[in-house]
């Protein structure tokens, strides 16, 4: 989502003396975009009541400062029930509610209203998936030299399913985080089975897992695929990847300026497992 004003580009020539020929090329600057960062997440057996979306904007690829989309109009309805819930915008681009109702399986639209043009999407609230066990092993992963924690879930009986899942590390030692991995597992061939999946790494005893698994719609899965494939590596549906991928946000006053990011509403299963 970063963008190039120039580039300066080196080219290198190693022949019998070496020498370097430097060309300025203008790039045009891209437009700047909203970023929309709305994951509704229900965790199981609590209220859900309190609920978070954040809107950024994109910058330059030079600038690492964040961007902050402020003054905009953001709700949530059940279109089901009706109801409509207000984000009020607590710091400069964060906007909260606390009054929020999670019904499974109901319908959820979003809408924001910034700088005069309006957006939109949908997202239909899934029931998270049982997590039957979580063990630790030396054998199963990528090799039988470093360990890893086992997850194993319920899929869901006669229905095609996509999962999310997030791996947190933490040392208590250091309190330091030491990974933060997250996964999409494609379950349509595997109906009605309990699922494995596991997370390999430089584990110590006393190690802290927190480990979060949810159902997703096909689009948003479709929709991290691409992003992992284009960064290499795992990380979250609202990093800088080196292409714009869109995500399922509609500008409905202007096409042309098209948003980033996601809308999702899900119920989330969370467990904690210590490394022994």
């Amino acid at each position: 989502m970063k963008t190039i004003n120039k580039i300066i580009i080196i080219i290198l020539l190693i022949t019998t003396f070496s020498c370097q020929d430097v060309v300025d090329v203008d790039l045009e600057t891209s437009k700047e975009r909203l970023v929309i960062e709305a994951l509704i997440q229900w965790e199981n057996g609590t209220a859900g009541n309190e609920q978070t979306i954040k809107l950024t904007k994109t910058s330059s690829f030079y600038n690492n400062e964040i961007i902050y989309a402020v003054g905009a109009s953001v709700k949530v309805k059940n279109t089901n029930t009706l109801e409509e819930f207000i984000f009020t915008e607590t710091i400069n681009g964060i906007y909260q509610t606390s009054n929020f109702i999670s019904v499974l399986n109901d319908t959820y639209e979003l809408t924001i209203r910034y700088q005069n043009e309006d957006y939109k999407a949908t997202s239909t609230l899934f029931q998270a998936p049982e997590i039957v066990e979580i063990t630790q092993s030396l054998e199963g992963g990528f090799t039988d030299e470093d360990p890893e924690v086992n997850i194993f879930f319920q899929d869901f009986i006669d229905q095609e399913d996509y999962y999310r899942i997030i791996v947190k590390q933490i040392r208590p030692s250091t309190s330091e985080t030491i990974n933060h991995d997250f996964f999409t597992y494609d379950a349509r061939f595997e109906e009605n089975n309990i699922i494995s999946g596991f997370y390999e790494g430089a584990f110590e005893v006393n190690d802290e897992f927190e480990i979060i698994i949810y159902k997703i719609s096909e689009r948003f899965y479709n929709f991290l695929e691409v992003l992992e494939t284009q960064s290499g590596s795992t990380f979250g549906p609202f990093a800088s990847p080196p292409v714009n991928v869109k995500g399922n946000v509609t500008n409905i006053s202007s096409s042309d300026n098209y948003p980033y990011g996601y809308f999702s509403s899900n119920q989330i299963n969370k467990v904690f497992f210590v490394f022994e």
